[in-house]
């Protein structure tokens, strides 16, 4: 049985499996078999003689957990099944159902484990309770911080006496009613193990072999949780698996350190996995060199050189556009290109950026190219809470009778008008033959509502004078955003609060381009907004559910394989991000995020960016990525240490320029006279004179 487990493994992954001598770092790099690695690990063990039962497997989600299992099931049968494999959280719960009394702090053996949802809520009361002000510490923040501050997260917390105040105060709930959070089971863990020395060598007797999966991921607490059950931890049979060049999830509590402490820590030996079975060597070589740019990587890391047996490949294709909506149309026409004439199914491409504001242009074309399209392990640009709430205000604020789209913002941001007040309204509504919000004047109630009611009347009637008097549609959006209190709200969530604020004003740019787009005043134009939105939403949900081109982040598709990748919008600021650039570590982390993205194509690679991008609703002039310029050279060829040298596609493409000669499908032959943002300025023949059209939509082709 154990020459079968090895028969299928290369030299560094049989060297891998086989060493048994102590502390082990398995480096296994993008697409080289470390699934297989580890799982061929634990089989060997088992049939090499080992108790399953004293072999630990942590990893990091319940999904890699059942594989994991699955595979060595396969392997060895039902002895795998007397094997620790779980994930770290799971390790706690069954570690505590024993233990946490030793605690003493009043819980026992029967807690109930509550998730993030149930925490929140808990939270929710309690602020409450302790008359913090809730604009200024919103719930979903305050969980997060809350949490930070909990494991010791320093640089996801503010320091503030409220923060203290909710934190003892929710953990004194907790304990009251024997409830423990997933923080919990990893801190409780942690605790017992350090204080109960028979405890401790308990578990470091029973697991002789402890195995860690993407170890890259692990934070400072799930570390010295490690630590402590290796006890000797120089002659310890501990193994650790994952790649210090995909260690991304910072923002998580992911420490990179922890890679460079364990080689030190445990004096362990380092056996690097390097063949790569996912892609091309093109695409492998792009990537050894842009992670070679990072300075703090272990030595030993640098032996870590991707090659595969898969030849050499199409060469990655590097474009520069004039526009942004060149570089999207470029995209959708290769995407056509790609499914129709080469035969990919859309689900095997993916585009990838840095930042969620990103997929709305791609969104909005991809619709009118009948691109079948899905928001990977996110929410479609339309379907965003916030962006919907922007939207409800606008629609209110142009006509007061939409009764639904006022109940959805009557208490965004909280104003203290609770649901009962609202219903009562409603009712009051109904009775006197008024839209709600035209009841709110004569509505009767007690003095502190009635003041937010009629704050609220004002508002909106503000926002509709406004459009009366025909205000900029982009300038309506950043009304709304700050005169409704949202941006302050926002702000106050934190980092997702500034993701979303950027959403809203990447929202602009889609009113910004409605003031060429259409005709008449700025009540006709939202309108003819407004029903566009309604029909890309639609649009949207009705793509079927499989067969999908992916749209993602970088951090959403870790994990995951295409033939064909387009990292987009490859511009300083953008790529790498501007708030990591000066943070420590930052920036070499943003690069290990360019070696995922590139790392996950097996054909096509594809790397663009544009000179100009309307972001926010403003033009901006944007420099490439650094990343970018650390591959290719001013003048648009490969740096010879790598790919061989030699010319790539790189060159300024423009898909319209004025003077051109373009078709449309109904209006016949024209020509632009101007270019405007995203919109082209047409003269077709006298019988349908000037018209403005959207660059990008399919109905319009450059006459040949």
């Amino acid at each position: 049985m154990v020459n079968k487990i090895l028969e299928n493994l290369n030299y560094e992954q049989r060297q891998a499996v086989k060493y048994n001598d102590g502390p082990l770092f398995i480096i296994a790099g993008a697409g080289t078999g470390k699934t297989m690695t580890l799982t061929s690990k634990v089989a060997y063990l088992i049939a090499s003689g080992v108790a399953p039962q004293r072999i630990l497997t942590l990893t990091f989600t319940n999904k890699a957990a059942r594989e994991m299992k699955e595979r060595i099931l396969n392997m060895v049968g039902p002895a795998a099944n007397m094997s620790w494999i779980s994930t770290f959280h799971a390790f706690g719960l069954r570690f505590l159902r024993r233990h946490i009394s030793l605690l003493e702090n009043g819980l026992d053996e029967g807690f109930v484990v509550i998730d993030e949802d149930d925490a929140k809520k808990i939270i929710r009361d309690l602020i409450k309770e302790l008359g913090i002000d809730e604009k200024t510490f919103p719930s979903t923040d305050a969980y997060n911080q809350v949490s930070a501050l909990k494991v010791g997260y320093e640089r996801f917390y503010l320091k503030s006496e409220d923060l203290q105040r909710l934190l003892a105060k929710y953990q004194e709930y907790l304990i009251d009613n024997n409830l423990v959070d997933f923080d919990d089971l990893i801190l409780y863990t942690l605790q017992i193990l350090s204080k109960e020395a028979t405890i401790r060598l308990h578990y470091q007797e029973q697991f002789e072999y402890v195995l860690v999966d993407e170890f890259q991921d692990t934070d400072h607490l799930q570390y010295e949780i490690l630590k402590l059950l290796s006890g000797d931890k120089i002659k310890k049979n501990i193994c650790v698996v994952g790649d210090p060049d995909q260690s991304i999830y910072s923002f998580r509590g992911a420490r990179y350190e922890n890679n460079h402490d364990f080689i030190k820590d445990y004096q362990a030996k380092v056996i690097t996995l390097s063949k790569n079975y996912r892609s091309t060597n093109k695409i492998l070589s792009l990537a050894n060199k842009l992670i070679k740019e990072n300075l703090d990587r272990y030595p030993n890391y640098s032996e870590k050189h991707l090659e595969s047996d898969l030849g050499s490949g199409y060469a990655p294709v590097f474009r520069k556009f004039s526009r942004d909506i060149d570089e999207v149309i470029y995209v959708a026409e290769k995407i056509t290109e790609l499914t129709q004439f080469d035969g990919y199914k859309p689900n095997e491409i993916a585009i990838l950026y840095r930042s969620n504001y990103l997929s709305r242009v791609f969104e909005e074309t991809f619709i009118r190219y009948q691109i079948p399209y899905v928001v990977y392990g996110g929410v479609s640009f339309f379907q965003r809470r916030e962006i919907k709430d922007i939207m409800a205000y606008v629609r209110l604020s142009l006509n007061h009778n939409q009764d639904f789209f006022l109940k959805r913002i009557i208490n965004v941001p909280k104003r203290k008008i609770g649901d009962v007040t609202v219903q009562r309204l409603e009712e009051y509504a109904r009775y006197i033959g008024e839209s709600v919000f035209e009841a709110i004047p004569s509505f009767e109630i007690a003095a502190g509502t009635k003041r937010e009611l009629d704050n609220f009347y004002a508002m909106i009637n503000k926002f509709s004078e406004a459009i009366d008097k025909n205000i900029d549609l982009s300038d309506l959006i950043d009304l709304i955003l700050n005169g409704s209190g949202y941006k302050e709200m926002l702000l106050a969530e934190g980092d997702q609060g500034i993701d979303r604020i950027q959403n809203i004003l990447e929202l602009r740019g889609v009113f910004k381009r409605g003031e060429f787009l259409y005709e008449g005043n700025t009540k006709e134009k939202l309108t003819q907004i407004l029903d566009e939105i309604s029909l890309m939403t639609d649009a949207d949900k009705n793509v079927a559910t499989q067969d999908k081109v992916i749209l993602s982040t970088y951090h959403q598709v870790k994990g995951l394989e295409f033939k064909a990748i387009f990292m987009v919008a490859m511009e300083e600021d953008i790529f790498p991000n501007a708030n990591a650039i000066y943070s420590k570590g930052g920036l070499e982390e943003e690069r290990r995020i360019a070696y995922v993205g590139i790392t996950r194509a097996k054909r096509h690679l594809f790397l663009t960016h544009s000179e100009t991008r309307f972001r926010f609703g403003r033009k901006e002039y944007n420099r490439p990525s650094r990343f970018y310029l650390e591959i290719i050279d001013t003048f648009g060829t490969v740096k010879p240490s790598y790919l061989g040298g030699g010319t790539v596609e790189f060159e300024i493409v423009s898909s319209f320029s004025i003077g051109d000669k373009v078709d449309h499908q109904i209006f016949g032959q024209g020509k632009i006279v101007a270019i405007e943002g995203e919109v082209a300025v047409i003269a077709f023949s006298a019988e349908h004179g000037i018209k403005k059209i959207i660059l990008g939509h399919p109905s319009l082709k450059k006459s040949k």
